[in-house]
């Protein structure tokens, strides 16, 4: 596989979002910040997976292992930040449920793993929602609308016109990253 370039460079671009994320809400939400630190971390992986001529061995594992984590952990710890003080209940449901994929996921078919995975994320992003509609957050509710877009409506699968999803993908998280940042400090 030759390099891809630039889905090296939406990956740093979706790294420098959770920096910026991280530095700006650090102090108010630890939880949030752990969550999106593990999608920096795979942002980080990809981006020199990505700028190899041949993106194989550890740094490849290392990706796709961040990349599930980033979903199984990283949106639930979101949303745990968003919703432990507002609905203990919610948060408690994302922490069990990232356990119980995060555990189950050994014993699973390869396609049931997947649909675990998606749940998990999904979960996440729904307490989101919830949480930025009781509380009027319009940052919050963007970003999520961002998420879905991205990883829904675009995938990271094949082309669109001249551009690779995946990078198309990478730029949706990072808009989405900036806007949750917003939505922090509106909470």
């Amino acid at each position: 596989m030759a390099r891809q370039l630039t889905t090296s460079a939406s990956d740093a671009v979706l790294a420098i979002s959770v920096l910026y994320f991280i530095y700006n809400i650090f102090w108010v939400n630890f939880f949030a910040c752990i969550g999106l630190g593990i999608q920096g971390a795979a942002a980080a992986f990809g981006v020199v997976r990505f700028a190899q001529s041949r993106p194989e061995g550890q740094v490849y594992d290392y990706h796709l292992m961040t990349s599930w984590l980033a979903q199984v952990v990283g949106m639930p710890l979101l949303a745990v930040g968003v919703c432990h003080k507002d609905l203990p209940v919610m948060m408690n449901l994302n922490l069990m449920i990232m356990v119980a994929v995060l555990i189950g996921c050994r014993f699973l078919a390869p396609g049931m793993r997947h649909l675990a995975t998606q749940s998990c994320a999904g979960f996440g992003l729904l307490t989101v929602v919830i949480v930025a509609l009781r509380s009027y957050n319009i940052y919050a509710l963007l970003a999520c609308a961002v998420y879905v877009a991205s990883s829904k409506v675009i995938g990271s699968e094949g082309k669109l016109s001249w551009f690779y999803r995946v990078d198309l993908l990478h730029i949706g998280l990072a808009v989405g990253n900036v806007l949750f940042a917003w939505g922090f400090l509106d909470l």
